[in-house]
């Protein structure tokens, strides 16, 4: 597809408007188009220029163009080194947008919020209230939602974005919950004056978000009396939030120095992490893509950012060793790396690339799941995992905390070794059912709704 965007209207041109329009096209272009993977060569050219752009924008277009911003830094960079990654983000984007974001709030003429807050009062702002789909953070969400209304608590819930049946079925069963949803666009200005109001006549003693850059920023900056707590979905380094929560795989010692960061108990509700299978759903895709008895079915169900090179090598690899073999790779954004390196694959069956789609039906008809490398795989392994199937991951020093989520004997070396593992998966039937009977058990520790609560509000 043709490029709609000039590079060199971004970082050359004269008039503020032009580089601020051109750098929306960018985005809109990175994201409409699935996040290609060559973009990553812009990341670095744009990058001395992008404090300057943001300068010269209104509070409107720093909230509505810098998330994305940094989005498109985070997912271009994944495969990079995890913590290296983030600490340039920071230095280069966060830092400078703080400074500016918080002299923007200041012209609007928005000050301090103080009020006496009451500590049974919570409010928690997020992205989407989606507990299906490949949004996974929205089944954090409901763990922290279900968790502070289990033991008493009231909750506002603000969702930005989508709101399914889960999240309505709490709030039937909880007369305490109440949802506000964004039904209409409205600018980021009246946005973060509606919240304030939720703030002022509620009262919460502390408010809860996923979203590393966005609205919830910008409340942060207004200073209001309540803290806001960051529940971190993957990216820590946030110059902002009076405390991070960070799940084990993400804490570490260097971490515990400063008590802004708060390792917080494993916590996804085991129901969402495996509902009741659909048995027609699982037969016919299992019919549409020629899968039979004999096949020995390995999943990844990841972002294709997150899929490397490397990772396809391997998988290639994997296949050839045994026809029997197939993988099923789902996900969202650009897969044609996927379909060029795994295009023989493809021909012949083995190989099925697939975008969005219910993992819980691609799980169900795996046999294992193979772990994505450098970077692992977060929520949809622990999803896998609650369905008995064995994760085979590749060691790498992104791992790190992860491997609190993975059985020891199924991490390796290389991949000749990952290998072996899967010909005993596949003809050992005493050994697969160990495996598996092992991963469940990890899946079913993740739900700690009540012991997550009590740390939140102990804060």
């Amino acid at each position: 597809m043709k490029l709609n965007f000039a590079i060199e209207k971004i970082k050359n041109s004269s008039d503020p408007k032009i580089r601020i329009n051109e750098l929306l096209k960018f985005l809109q272009y990175y994201f409409n188009n699935g996040r290609p993977k060559d973009f990553i060569k812009y990341e670095n050219e744009l990058k001395d220029f992008i404090p300057g752009i943001m300068q010269e924008m209104n509070f409107e277009e720093l909230l509505q163009i810098i998330p994305n911003y940094y989005q498109f830094c985070y997912t271009v960079t994944i495969e990079d080194n995890f913590l290296a990654n983030q600490n340039k983000i920071l230095q280069n984007l966060l830092i400078p947008f703080s400074k500016i974001l918080e002299n923007a709030i200041h012209q609007l003429n928005i000050r301090p919020l103080s009020y006496d807050t009451i500590d049974d009062r919570y409010v928690i702002i997020c992205r989407h209230a989606l507990t299906k789909g490949m949004y996974a953070p929205g089944a954090a969400i409901y763990s922290i939602t279900y968790g502070l209304l289990n033991i008493g608590k009231k909750v506002i819930l603000v969702t930005l974005g989508g709101l399914d049946e889960q999240f309505i079925n709490l709030k039937n069963k909880y007369n305490h919950l109440t949802i506000y949803r964004k039904e209409f666009i409205t600018d980021s200005a009246t946005q973060l004056i509606n919240l304030r109001k939720i703030c002022y006549n509620f009262k919460p003693s502390k408010i809860i978000t996923e979203m590393p850059v966005n609205i919830g920023t910008a409340l942060y900056f207004s200073k209001i009396t309540s803290n806001i707590l960051y529940w971190s979905p993957g990216f820590i380094q946030v110059p902002w939030f009076d405390k991070v929560l960070l799940a084990a795989e993400l804490y570490d010692e260097n971490l515990s120095k400063n008590d802004k960061f708060v390792e917080i108990p494993k916590s996804l509700n085991f129901e969402l992490l495996n509902p009741k299978k659909d048995v027609n759903l699982i037969k016919n895709f299992k019919r549409k893509y020629f899968i039979s008895e004999t096949n020995f079915i390995m999943g990844t169900f990841s972002r294709y950012e997150k899929i490397s090179e490397d990772f396809l090598k391997m998988v290639f690899n994997l296949l050839a060793h045994n026809k029997d073999r197939k993988v099923i790779i789902a996900g969202t954004n650009d897969r044609s790396l996927a379909n060029k390196i795994l295009k023989k694959f493809i021909n012949n069956k083995q190989a099925i690339i697939i975008g969005f789609s219910d993992v819980h039906v691609l799980g169900n008809c795996c046999d294992v799941f193979i772990d994505t490398f450098p970077f692992p795989c977060g929520f949809s392994a622990i999803e896998i995992m609650a369905k008995g199937k064995p994760v085979l991951t590749i060691n790498s020093p992104n791992l790190h905390n992860y491997k609190k989520s993975r059985i020891d004997k199924l991490i390796f070396n290389d991949e000749n070794k990952l290998n072996e593992c899967l010909i005993q998966l596949e003809n050992n039937s005493k050994f697969y059912y160990e495996m598996s009977k092992k991963s469940v058990k990890i899946a079913q520790d993740y739900d700690n709704t009540q012991k997550l609560a009590e740390v939140i509000v102990s804060l």
